[in-house]
């Protein structure tokens, strides 16, 4: 349970960093991207995306999901989770920015019209699509490194994808509470509020999978240690 409590609390603390921080850079920098024409807006938008959520998103929950998987994996290559976890951010943030980079690129050029909200149903909908498919990207470098400790490692993959289609419409949901007019303060302690909790359930749910996994290599490594302590048996 230890473990447990000291991985969901890494998680949300990292999604508030990491995923947290990147939106309020790209907040920050939207006036900026603005002033650049066409093509040029939306290419550089798209690769700042990829960075930030490789460097500040993978990279931070990468370090804190590490230092609490050491404590039961103390074998564990230091930095490999983190490698891992930043190649599998960034491979997920490409994937995820490319529907929107082609919108956008065929569009350019073209008369504006007016931008229509779809349904909050249908948000729910495409952003629990989105974690389904996000979440095993997000855990297959992870899934490369647990599997050389762990038994049926693969189990990691499906954690990650059931996290995800709960974690991703909580953060599709809150982006559409942010006060974007309020005090910039407001703002900013909202956004970082629901990375937070993103992470809190985020890790709430494949941490009780990844709990799972641990025991099992315990309880088999008990059993491998009792019979290797058995006395031996002469049979005629």
């Amino acid at each position: 349970m230890k473990f447990y409590l000291a991985w969901i609390v890494a998680n949300a603390v990292a999604e508030a960093i990491g995923l947290g921080t990147t939106f309020v850079i790209g907040l920050r920098l939207a006036p900026t991207l603005d002033r650049l024409s066409g093509v040029a807006s939306t290419l550089v938008a798209g690769a700042l995306a990829i960075a930030l959520g490789t460097l500040l998103e993978g990279v931070v929950v990468g370090v804190a999901q590490e230092f609490v998987l050491r404590s039961s994996l103390p074998r564990l290559r230091r930095g490999s989770w983190i490698a891992a976890t930043a190649f599998g951010a960034g491979l997920a943030w490409v994937l995820g920015m490319i529907p929107s980079t082609i919108v956008a690129l065929t569009s350019s050029g073209s008369a504006p019209e007016p931008a229509t909200e779809p349904p909050m149903a249908m948000k729910i909908v495409l952003a629990a699509g989105l974690g389904l498919i996000a979440g095993p990207i997000l855990g297959i470098a992870q899934w490369t490194v647990l599997r050389a400790y762990v038994g049926r490692a693969g189990r990691w993959l499906w954690a990650n994808a059931l996290a995800w289609v709960v974690g991703m419409p909580l953060v599709f949901l809150g982006m559409d509470v942010v006060p974007w007019n309020g005090h910039p303060s407001v703002l900013m302690l909202s956004i970082y509020g629901i990375c937070a909790t993103t992470g809190l359930v985020v890790g709430a749910i494949h941490g009780c999978v990844l709990m799972q996994l641990l025991n099992r290599r315990e309880v088999a490594g008990d059993r491998q240690r009792d019979r290797s302590r058995a006395p031996l048996r002469l049979t005629t």
